[in-house]
């Protein structure tokens, strides 16, 4: 079966464009815009990534493995390269030339964490290794990484990994095998983190770094993908599927609430009530409490946050999305569809806000201090990294996207 007969199910791409408001927003600086949960709306990418490149990699496994392979990762490269990497190379440059012609930024600290990363991160952003940068920092000394512009593409590291290891998975064993497989990582991969709380924490000096590990490493994340993986390989029948998200929902909710209620009885105040009691996962394995079920919440929680994600797209795929009139709305659904490009661009933006504040205006606080100012700049931000994101579609990523058809022209003539 080839690719061009699978059909395109309406509702994901307003899924995807509610995961890049998430981001978006748990991204934004100031308290009173931010979801401090948003940050699960990557996880929502990997289990939308993990059901669609699944989906697409069974249908060809009737092909022979040459036209398997090189039909994968010749639209991958397609859809994923062209974009990544011209934003590496503009972003590279610009940040280089403005450095040396305004040497005085360097006094800001959001720029020069951003310059030093240029200069000392390059080899592992182009690799598309930058999260095994920070997954190895702990045992090898690496110049401080973390920074607004860059610092956001190890999730697209992340999802490269896993495509150099997936097809060949799926092409090599049979679909029966592949069943049991992902049945296992979503077994494992919640052990795994509880081995990490266990065993790792209490000997691991620098517990934010362990949880930073879980959460950004490929095979701690894999039950994220392979989630995805499970709605493409397995047929899940709902009855009732709002019923069965708003369950989810809500026992997603009432856990993190829990969370948030005993962090703060044991003197963690600055998890903010927005997030829900899902505060960064970095944090995760610092956070100890007298309450055993809070101190294992890495074991479970990204479980809590996959099904959550599962229950919002498994409805789309058995043909009943949840709220078509949102995420099928056609501003909405074409927003998921420049979704990437609002991934990729919304990071460099809010840098070059903050940055132009702090040098211009007295700090970036300081301009955003009233409501109304914050919320005018929020819009405004918005509407920058959407129209960003649309011109590239528009006038770059589709115009790349038109090559995919040549393959498929030249197979056909083979």
């Amino acid at each position: 079966m080839d690719t061009k007969t699978l059909n395109y199910i309406p509702g994901l791409d307003g899924i995807r464009a509610l995961a890049a408001f998430l981001v978006i927003s748990t991204h934004w600086p100031n308290n009173m815009l931010s979801l401090k949960f948003g940050w699960i709306g990557v996880n929502m990418f990997f289990v939308l990534s993990g059901f669609l490149i699944t989906r697409i990699l069974v249908s060809q496994k009737p092909n022979t493995f040459k036209k398997f392979i090189t039909d994968f990762y010749y639209k991958r490269a397609l859809r994923i390269f062209p974009l990544y990497y011209a934003y590496l190379i503009i972003g590279f440059l610009t940040v280089i030339i403005l450095t040396r012609c305004l040497p005085q930024l360097l006094t800001d600290g959001d720029w020069r964490s951003v310059y030093g990363s240029v200069m000392h991160d390059f080899p592992y952003y182009f690799t598309y290794t930058y999260n095994l940068k920070i997954n190895l920092r702990y045992f090898i000394h690496f110049a401080d990484s973390s920074n607004r512009a860059f610092g956001h593409l190890w999730s697209l590291s992340l999802e490269e990994q896993f495509y150099l290891i997936f097809p060949f998975l799926v092409y090599f064993t049979s679909v029966k095998t592949l069943k049991i497989t992902t049945i296992a990582v979503l077994i494992i991969c919640p052990l795994l983190r509880l081995s990490g709380v266990l065993f790792a924490a209490p000997v691991v000096t620098d517990t934010y770094w362990l949880g930073e590990l879980f959460y950004s490493n490929t095979f701690c994340q894999a039950d994220a993908l392979f989630t995805g993986a499970a709605l493409a390989l397995f047929s899940f029948k709902q009855a009732k599927p709002y019923l069965t998200f708003f369950i989810t929902a809500a026992v997603w909710l009432f856990v993190g609430m829990t969370f948030f209620f005993l962090l703060r009885k044991s003197g963690y105040f600055l998890v903010p009530f927005k997030s829900f009691g899902y505060d960064f996962p970095g944090f995760w394995f610092g956070e100890t409490t007298p309450y055993w079920f809070v101190n294992i919440r890495p074991f479970y929680g990204y479980t809590l946050i996959n099904l959550l994600a599962a229950a919002l797209i498994l409805p789309a795929i058995n043909g009943t999305p949840l709220f078509p009139g949102i995420f099928q709305a056609k501003p909405i659904a074409y927003l998921g569809k420049i979704s990437y490009g609002i991934y990729v661009f919304h990071a460099p933006v809010l840098t070059v806000f903050i940055v132009v504040a702090n040098y211009k205006f007295g700090g970036w606080y300081k301009l955003t201090s009233n409501a109304l100012t914050e919320i005018c700049f929020f819009l405004f931000y918005v509407a920058i990294v959407v129209g960003i994101a649309h011109l590239s579609y528009r006038y770059f990523e589709t115009r790349i996207l038109k090559y995919k058809n040549r393959l498929i022209t030249a197979t056909v003539h083979e």
